[in-house]
């Protein structure tokens, strides 16, 4: 029994380690600015920022679930989030770099955040979608702006790779038949005034901690860079809109063939596997739950003529977390109502794995000796 023990522990630890990413992390999805005078602010009342549905759906379709970033807030409330979930995507919209208190300086506070967290040794993965991607680039060039015109509306368009995309993370895994799917068949969706050229990023010495994966040509010819990762940090971008393909259909240029769904659902897929990387998790189950996007329902808009099929809309005073019914009932032992506690904190997994980890290779050493 004695010789048997050591293996018997290196193959439950070995069990444990391959079992610890979390199933179903908790990802960040990143509000934006309502504009006084545009369509939800004519058809809604006092509604200051928003998320597009398909962000969400997009997200949950790989596994994950969405937690809502506000906007407008100091550094503390980002700091206390980033503490506590797996992942941030930047979404793509229409707003300015320079609007105070709004996107860009969220944005701002985050992407700092992921960055001092990584280098802690903490992983944090951040996506930026479109100007998502573009704002990644934009802080990250301490607000330097390289962007340029672009006539990228409304075109769906095949990928096109550079020669040394398998190398990159993003694609290290990707199946020789997903990548000819993509290559032949117009699978990405781009709707973007903007983007970046690999000259400029040459130029600027951004090619130094950014890598591009892919490249594509807007309307009038002009080169611009598709996908990209970050060199050093758990940090990706794409100019298209993945999650289009999938969950939007307000438009007739959007492709909803079999090849961009597929398409979509890996980037979604990818992103969510990184956030599973993430070990970080809420105090409680009932603070995750007061937390979750789930505490909000979203309009149909696209029936008033936005370009998205729903919308989350949020009020300054529902930017403030809801509350929950007491989890001791109605006093009598009954049920507290629709509210059920949730057994498991975080995203599903728990900070017993790595000590109980430490124990197993703690009893391996005492049994070898």
């Amino acid at each position: 029994m004695q010789k048997l023990l050591p293996s018997l522990l290196i193959l439950i630890g070995s069990l444990l380690i391959a079992s610890a990413d979390i199933s179903t992390p908790i990802i960040g999805v990143l509000t934006q600015e309502v504009y006084t005078g545009g369509l939800i602010s004519r058809h809604f009342d006092n509604k200051t920022s928003y998320i597009a549905a398909s962000y969400v759906k997009y997200l949950e379709g790989a596994g994950a679930r969405v937690v809502p970033i506000w906007i407008g807030r100091n550094r503390s409330y980002y700091e206390d989030l980033m503490h506590k979930i797996n992942g941030v995507l930047l979404p793509g919209g229409a707003t300015w770099f320079n609007q105070s208190n709004g996107y860009a300086d969220a944005g701002e506070h985050l992407i700092q955040l992921a960055i001092e967290q990584n280098d802690q040794g903490i992983f944090m993965p951040v996506w930026g979608t479109c100007l998502g991607m573009e704002l990644l680039v934009y802080k990250l060039a301490n607000g330097t702006e390289h962007r340029i015109d672009c006539q990228g509306k409304g075109i769906a368009l095949p990928m096109e790779f550079k020669e040394d995309y398998n190398k990159s993370r993003l694609f290290a895994s990707i199946s020789d038949d997903v990548v000819t799917t993509m290559i032949k068949e117009n699978v990405t969706y781009h709707w973007h005034q903007y983007c970046y050229t690999e000259k400029d990023f040459e130029r600027d010495l951004l090619n130094e901690t950014w890598r591009v994966i892919s490249l594509n040509r807007d309307l009038n010819g002009k080169e611009f860079i598709s996908t990209m990762e970050h060199k050093k940090y758990p940090f990706y971008g794409v100019q298209f809109h993945p999650e289009k393909p999938m969950y939007e259909f307000t438009k007739t240029s959007i492709p909803h063939t079999a090849a961009a769904v597929i398409s979509g659902q890996f980037f979604a897929d990818f992103f969510v596997s990184e956030a599973r990387k993430s070990y970080q998790s809420f105090e409680n189950a009932t603070e995750q739950a007061r937390t979750l996007i789930y505490n909000y329902k979203p309009e149909y808009t696209s029936i008033l003529g936005s370009s998205y099929i729903q919308q989350y809309l949020f009020t300054n005073a529902e930017m403030e977390i809801p509350e929950i019914p007491d989890e001791g009932g109605d006093g009598d032992g009954g049920s507290s109502g629709p509210y059920i506690p949730i057994i498991e904190t975080g995203g599903g997994s728990s900070t017993i794995l790595p000590l109980f980890s430490v124990l197993l290779l703690t009893l391996l050493i005492v049994s070898i000796n």
